[in-house]
């Protein structure tokens, strides 16, 4: 499975310090060269820039999709560019995509989906992180998560347990 994620994902959890969930839920995850490029925006935040600055093995680059769908014309070049390569590969990619604009698109296009929320919950339940504690970073970075979704993971981590 090639596991596709744009910029929003990687830096919310560049900032909240829980990048190490990653390689251990997915193994390896890819980006394109513009999500690199939106990575290492003077405008990024300093933990996703130095993180990308020194990339680990688990993570692959991709060359941009020559040409982007036009479905994704109205969005950033990242996610654009994340959101083409997951339908270039669509029958064996999930895209790690939390932008609801983007989330839209993906869905219209039959694309495998994942959040940040669903990887901590996942985390969570294998024992990686302290579900409560990385809900409180996220929303110390002002990731917008509603408590609807919060409770539904924790619930989905309560049934996990028992």
């Amino acid at each position: 499975m090639l596991v596709i994620s744009d910029t929003s994902a990687l830096s919310a959890l560049a900032e909240t310090g829980l990048l190490h969930i990653l390689p251990a839920l997915v193994n390896c995850v890819s980006i394109t060269e513009s999500v690199r490029c939106e990575c290492l925006n003077a405008g990024a935040p300093d933990a996703l820039r130095l993180w990308i600055g020194r990339p680990p093995d688990w993570l692959a680059v991709a060359p941009d999709p020559r040409t982007l769908l036009d479905e994704t014309s109205a969005l950033g070049a990242g996610e654009a560019s994340a959101i083409t390569l997951a339908w270039q590969h669509r029958n064996s990619s999930q895209l790690i995509l939390d932008e609801r604009r983007g989330r839209k698109v993906a869905r219209n296009l039959g694309l495998k989906m994942t959040g940040v929320l669903a990887l901590v919950t996942d985390a969570a339940i294998a024992g990686l992180v302290d579900f409560e504690d990385a809900i409180q970073r996220l929303k110390a970075v002002n990731f917008r998560i509603s408590d609807v979704l919060i409770e539904e993971a924790r619930m989905s981590i309560s049934k996990s347990m028992t």
